[in-house]
């Protein structure tokens, strides 16, 4: 039997450490240093060091999230995965609750480049930042101000 994790393990493990426990230096040890993740802001891949900052900002507006991996497939050397994650809004701790995916590329047990589909429209919907039902008034055309 091999010591290796397999690669959506440490998929689980970077969830984990980064998004529940809030480990930053998670990042750096799950990532190789060039690594980027792609789908988190448009146009704009991030390296573990934007990522970080990105972590911390989201982990400033919730309570510490539960991240539950629903699904996840691996293939040669890469790894996808669907999740929920359950958390509160930090100010009033109203429930908040999204899903996304992720597909990774992993090179000696690291994430080499990370593509994600985050339910940004949700989770923002949630916060409070835009209107509820948001995603069924732009089908309508109807313009969100």
């Amino acid at each position: 039997m091999s010591d290796t994790k397999a690669n959506a393990e440490i998929l689980r493990e970077f969830f984990s450490r980064v998004w529940e426990h809030g480990d930053l230096d998670a990042i750096d040890d799950l990532f190789i240093p060039d690594a980027h993740a792609d789908g988190i802001l448009p146009d704009m891949g991030l390296g573990p060091d934007e990522f970080k900052v990105l972590v911390a900002t989201v982990l400033e507006l919730i309570t510490t999230p539960k991240v539950t991996m629903n699904k996840s497939v691996e293939q040669g050397n890469w790894a996808s995965g669907f999740l929920s994650v359950e958390a509160e809004k930090l100010d009033t701790r109203t429930p908040i609750h999204i899903t996304l995916m992720v597909l990774c590329r992993f090179r000696d047990g690291k994430i080499v480049e990370a593509y994600n589909n985050v339910d940004y429209i949700s989770f923002f919907e949630q916060m409070g930042i835009l209107p509820e039902n948001t995603v069924a008034m732009g089908m309508s055309g109807m313009a969100i101000a």
